[in-house]
């Protein structure tokens, strides 16, 4: 079956996730992309994580769970969904440290696997750093999309194709932008496609999602050459991500690129049958 093919040829991160820890997770540049996400979260659900209306939360890609352990904390119902087995485990050792195990469920799989059961159910569907792991990301969208209730949202989060041709311009890559050549090879932590901001939100928009919000994520941490970050503040550079986030033509450089979705009524989509091969 196609499906099954594009599956396959996803990157797993089992092998990465020791790497993803030690140079994204557990550094500056995952605490700001953390920072940035919260703050576009919590303008739309102020209460998120501080515990008040009880959502029905989807992670895909969950990872080692970082966020969905929060969201767990405040009083929401949280799927963890990964195709890892070592991040999933993680994530769930993250849960049941933080004492939220009976808040948390998981699922460890493809995204294309999770069964017809979950469609339409959930609040809010995060997933964040996914999209260009995956060989068919125009039609993940779509799927992800029916796994919003109507008048739900999504937070989709993606790696930024305008700042890898930025970043290799700048650092004499020449031949690399010249022949298009930006993918990694699915071995390190280069993600295997890169994604063009406007692309994303026409699938969005076909996808019967209204985008609410764009923000860009590390517009110039990234950028700034090693020395001169480690001997600046840390909440310094935060302040300044936050405010030109936002800002053209600054957003249009982030890292990372974030869309805030809204899921209109009518906008579950109906995928065909899949089969559950997770845990």
């Amino acid at each position: 079956m196609p499906e099954q093919r594009e599956v396959s040829q996803d990157i797993n991160f089992d092998h990465l996730a020791d790497l993803f820890k030690r140079r994204v997770s557990g550094d500056i540049k995952g605490r700001l992309r953390v920072a940035l996400l919260k703050r576009d979260l919590e303008e739309e659900f102020p209460n998120l994580f501080s515990g008040h209306a009880r959502l029905n939360i989807l992670d895909l890609g969950a990872g080692e769970g970082e966020f969905a352990v929060e969201c767990a904390k405040a009083g929401h119902q949280v799927l963890l969904c990964d195709h890892s087995e070592v991040m999933l485990a993680r994530a769930q050792q993250r849960a049941e440290d933080a004492g939220v195990l009976n808040s948390t469920d998981f699922y460890q799989g493809a995204i294309q696997t999770l069964p017809d059961s979950h469609l339409g159910h959930y609040d809010l569907v995060l997933c964040h750093a996914v999209l260009e792991w995956v060989v068919e990301p125009e039609s993940l969208v779509n799927r992800i999309a029916g796994y919003i209730k109507p008048g739900g949202f999504l937070s989709l989060m993606f790696y930024n194709a305008h700042s890898t041709v930025f970043r290799s311009l700048i650092r004499g890559y020449l031949e690399k932008v010249q022949s298009g050549r930006l993918e990694g090879n699915g071995q390190g932590l280069t993600p295997i496609h890169p994604l063009l901001p406007e692309d994303v939100v026409k699938w969005c928009q076909q996808s019967r999602l209204e985008v609410l919000q764009k923000t860009g994520i590390r517009v110039f941490h990234d950028y700034m050459h090693k020395d001169v970050r480690d001997r600046r503040n840390e909440n310094d550079i935060l302040e300044l991500e936050l405010k030109y986030s936002r800002m053209e033509p600054f957003r249009a450089m982030g890292r990372y690129y974030h869309l805030l979705c809204g899921a209109s009524s009518g906008s579950v989509v109906s995928n065909s049958k899949v089969s559950h091969l997770g845990s």
